[in-house]
């Protein structure tokens, strides 16, 4: 076949042009993304229970809706959180099962449960797409200008934005309507006959549309209308309550109640910088290219700006796309960077001629696999541009191995066509091997059965690609192109020693004392795992940061923005922060993949803040967030705030996340104070907090069963009297000029001794009487808020960690201390980043043992032989002790990605072995002794060796020396690993194939 494609290479080269063409109409096509899509199964159930109190929300919702879900077979676990009149549960289903067919059943189930619920508790609310990611966030502000006014704005750049092709939806969030309040004195209210439900009716009644009919003529039905409905506020204010039988004078509803415009109550408002801001929030349809979807998105609000006035603002919160093309600049870079560097290395390495046909080969398998990525559904993201950075080198080790093959065949003298044909034949099974390793050491990654499995997904599958591609070519393209361009070399380019062989032989002059100062200087490296700083996954390289914000009470929004409007006071002090986006009663839109769930309540508060640090005394954004933390621990004055950079991997809370849970609320507290005062005399623990909400007060009317059945009165009377004079209540709406508005009906009640003298009236006997005669109004201290994991009460302990410090030893110290303490009945739960550590460690553990199982088959079924099998074998320690080496000498933390570049090095270093090895037992079949035959191969495999080393390690040198908090620890375990295992190679293995072979001929 070798022979065939050097005789057919008209029909080779042909190949390679449509390879490229190809490749490069694939680049321009694939979608683009920043980084994996990433798909959680998690959902959210809220359930609203009005004016009920949070224990019975608790016991008559809650417990039935973690019960209904803890019985599916795909539940993972759930957290459910429970206030007065409303619950909400984030339930998590086990990874790898079937989403749709589980959130039907999910649906299925929770409405079936309705039927059991009380039957004031409204419909189940059920969300399914919180892994939903937004693909921009663009706030509309303007000075002076109210929602309302933005709202109308943003609907109309709304209606330009969704007629982009490529954007699934576009919505505007944070719009805040206007409704028409009418807002009764209670001092009136109650001198008259007349309830809150009275007037509710009153204004029902009042506006209304009904079809009158028509009328008859002799040509045909003419329809009749009568306008039924309000036509302006004052036909409103204008409602006759009563006439005087004395005088006729009339009461109307305008004497006794305020009817004005004013801005709907809202669960969640938006900010930008300080001022009033609505939020447009675009999607992105799956296998598009956003990048050309992005600049469609700017030329619309371009063109929309020139119709709006001068004030009105776009502040781009999150623009996917320009993130998206900066993150895959960024990456080409190193890439051609690392594509430069290793042709070079090659040119300096072989010549020009044999480095022409060998570079060939990086911009062809790269064509090839680019070719083939929509094939496997991959995009071009951060992960898979890494992966074409990983196996840069890798892909001319297979072509320099061959060239290098051919060339010394010309040497010898033979013909050119024989050398090519032989010379490929005589490293066909080596590199055959060779690619076989390296594809068996990535490819148990493909099957990692995790979200972070998921996420890194595509570094073995475009390596593996790749990989495949430069064994085609070095098998198929190298002997053609040789055949066109190598020559025989001078005597004087030939290489007949090296320093490696000169090691060599003085090492094989004391085998069995150079053997164990190797394993020394092995056990010396590895060693240096015992400093090093074990993380789970290293920080997002973003420019921004947030905000988590909790208020101390569970009031409204209102409360809220007093202690947001604290934390953004004392943000604003740092110059490091360009915008603030905020959200007040909630969170900004998910934005980011790994980004938490969140519950919509009063108390919590989100800022997201963009920040630049090019003049700032901070190196990164880690050193920021702990500046930011301790600035607001020490003037916050109310309330929680914890700043929190974004993830990569899924969001643990705090690198220090212990749950501690039981039955009693009490004792658990107790318990957790215990806990939480141990943490903080833990050496290395910072920002020590607990999630327990304090008690609070709030009011109580008991109502005295007799008195209200002497008076005649039904709960329903006092229950609803008193939720429309306090809540208020949507009546009726209000249209003019084509809009709709609420009508929304309250009182002026505010005070507990105004609500107290608040009348009450009868729905049978048409009587009033005053709250405070029908129950005992007190205050009461409650929790306002039940927690539970899994159905049982829980308080979060949490910590994070001052620089030079892990989450390991923390834990270890603390667990220390604790080990004599009585827990009780409570249960202490370790779930922070060494509890993720240790599951997701433990699959790459697993996935490193398959691969060494498949490596050793195939090394089996070539060598046939287990002495020379584990011989080779014998790399993977000498690789792993110099990544770690590496890791430690570099000051890089042992992370989820810097365990990938110690994986992939099984596959990677073991090719030298077999190269080499291959030689070996090539010289002993022509009788040359075992000594000999290690030196031979020394000396004649250097160079392939070295350079295949030299130029996988320098492809890489972009990716370690880069700012990449996630590929930087696998590129340093890579090159450390590489150039260690490289230098024993060379040394070790032949010393070691000699010791275990001494006694041979």
């Amino acid at each position: 076949m070798i022979g065939y494609a050097i005789k057919n290479r008209k029909i080779i080269f042909y190949l390679l042009f449509v390879i490229f063409i190809g490749g490069i109409y694939s680049y321009i096509t694939i979608p683009k993304q920043e980084a994996p899509d990433l798909s959680a199964p998690v959902a959210r159930i809220t359930a609203i229970y009005p004016g009920a109190s949070g224990n019975d929300v608790d016991k008559f919702v809650t417990k039935k809706i973690e019960d209904e879900l803890m019985n599916m077979e795909e539940f993972d676990y759930l957290n459910s959180y429970t206030y007065n009149s409303v619950v909400t549960t984030i339930v998590y289903m086990k990874y790898g099962s079937d989403i749709d067919k589980t959130w039907t059943k999910l649906r299925r189930n929770m409405t079936d449960l309705e039927n059991d619920l009380p039957d004031e508790v409204m419909p189940l609310e059920i969300d399914t797409d919180l892994t939903e990611t937004a693909g921009m966030i663009i706030a509309l502000t303007g000075e002076g200008y109210d929602y309302d006014e933005l709202s109308f704005y943003g609907r109309n750049i709304i209606s330009d934005l969704k007629k982009i092709d490529g954007v699934t939806k576009f919505e505007m969030i944070g719009e805040i309507g206007q409704q028409v309040k009418v807002t009764l004195d209670t001092e009136e209210l109650n001198r008259l006959g007349l309830s809150l439900n009275d007037i509710s009716n009153l204004l029902k009644s009042q506006n209304l549309e009904i079809p009158s009919g028509s009328i008859e003529t002799e040509d045909e039905d003419i329809p009749l209308r009568i306008n039924g409905s309000f036509d302006s506020l004052d036909d409103i204010r204008n409602i006759v309550l009563s006439v005087s039988r004395d005088n006729y004078s009339v009461l109307k509803l305008g004497d006794i109640a305020s009817v004005e415009f004013e801005e709907e109550t809202a669960s969640t408002v938006y900010e930008r910088n300080g001022s009033k801001a609505v939020l447009l929030v675009g999607y992105f349809e799956d296998n598009r290219n956003i990048l050309s979807i992005g600049r469609e998105v700017r030329q619309v609000i371009q063109g929309v700006k020139g119709q709006l006035p001068e004030s009105i603002e776009f502040g781009e919160v999150i623009f996917q796309p320009e993130e998206v093309e900066n993150s895959i600049n960024g990456f080409i870079m190193n890439l051609l960077t690392g594509i430069g560097l290793v042709i070079l290395v090659v040119f300096f390495g072989m010549g020009f001629r044999n480095a022409l046909i060998v570079s060939f080969a990086i911009p062809v398998s790269i064509m090839a696999t680019i070719l083939m990525m929509p094939v496997f559904d991959i995009k071009i993201h951060a992960i898979s541009i890494a992966a074409f950075i990983v196996a840069l080198g890798m892909l001319v080790d297979n072509a320099i191995v061959v060239s290098d093959s051919i060339q010394n065949k010309m040497d010898e003298g033979l013909e050119k066509f024989q050398a090519c044909v032989e010379g490929t034949k005589e490293v066909i099974i080596s590199i055959l091997t060779s690619t076989l390793t390296t594809v068996a050491a990535f490819s148990p990654l493909i099957m990692l059965s995790s979200i972070a499995g998921d996420y890194v997904q595509a570094l073995p599958q475009v390596v593996i690609l790749a990989l495949c591609f430069s064994f085609l070519f070095a098998f198929l393209v190298t002997p053609s192109l040789a055949f066109v361009f190598f020559k025989p070399r001078k005597k004087s380019e030939k290489r007949t020693d090296t320093f490696m062989a000169s090691l060599l032989t003085l090492s094989l002059k004391k085998k069995f004392l150079s053997f164990g100062l190797g394993l020394l200087i092995l056990s010396a490296l590895g060693g240096t795992f015992f400093f090093a700083n074990i993380i789970f996954f290293p920080k997002a390289d973003k420019s921004i940061i947030y905000i988590d914000i909790e208020a101390e009470k569970n009031i409204d929004i209102d409360y809220t923005k007093q202690v947001t409007d604290q934390v953004q006071a004392i943000v604003q002090q740092h110059p490091e922060i360009k915008n603030m986006t905020t959200a007040i009663g909630g969170s900004v839109p998910k934005y980011y993949d790994t980004l938490g769930v969140y519950a919509k309540i009063p108390e919590n508060a989100q800022i997201v803040l963009d920040v630049d640090l090019e003049d700032s005394v901070y190196m990164k954004n880690t050193d920021l967030v702990r500046a930011l933390q301790k600035d607001i621990d020490s003037k916050l004055l109310a309330g929680s705030a914890t700043v929190k950079e974004l993830e990569y991997a899924e969001p643990i809370g705090a690198p220090i996340y212990i749950r501690v849970t039981g039955l009693d609320m009490d004792s658990l507290w107790a318990t957790t104070k215990e806990l939480e005062a141990i943490l903080e005399t833990v050496k290395g623990a910072s920002n020590v907090r607990t999630d327990y909400d304090p008690f609070v007060y709030e009011y109580e009317l008991v109502l005295d069963e007799e008195k209200i059945s002497y008076y005649g009165l039904l709960k329903y009377d006092v229950l609803n009297e008193v939720s429309i004079g306090l809540s208020g209540r949507d009546v009726s709406i209000f249209r003019q000029n084509g809009n709709e508005y609420d009508i929304r009906l309250s009182s002026d009640a505010s005070s507990i001794q105004e609500l107290e003298n608040l009348m009450i009236k009868s729905s049978a006997t048409g009587k009033k009487h005053l709250l405070k005669d029908l129950g005992t109004i007190s205050l009461k201290k409650v929790r306002p808020t039940i927690r539970k994991y899994n159905g049982e009460n829980t308080i979060i302990l949490m910590s994070d960690i001052e620089p030079g410090f892990d989450a390991r030893t923390i834990e270890s110290a603390f667990l220390e201390k604790t080990k004599s303490m009585d827990l009780g009945q409570a249960r202490m739960d370790l779930e922070g980043e060494s509890a993720k550590i240790v599951k997701y460690f433990g699959n790459l553990g697993a996935t490193a043992a398959f691969a060494v199982l498949l490596i050793l088959t195939i090394l089996l079924f070539q060598f046939r032989s287990y002495k020379q099998a584990f011989i080779i074998m014998l790399t993977l320690p000498l690789s792993a002790a110099g990544a770690i080496f590496g890791l430690f000498l570099m000051d890089q933390p042992i992370s989820f990605t810097g365990m990938l570049g110690i994986i992939s090095l099984i596959g990677i270093v073991v090719n030298n072995a077999i190269v080499l090895m291959e030689y070996i037992n090539m010289k002993r079949r022509d009788k040359m002794s075992v000594d000999e035959a290690c030196i031979q191969a020394s000396v004649v495999r250097f160079r392939p060796i070295i350079l295949s080393t030299i130029t996988t390690v320098t492809g890489l040198l972009p990716l370690m020396f880069s700012n990449s908090e996630l590929f930087k620890p696998m590129a340093v375990c890579l090159v450390f690993g590489l150039l260690i295992s490289t230098f024993l190679t060379l040394v070790f293995i032949p010393l070691t194939y000699s010791v275990v072979h001494h006694q041979e001929a």
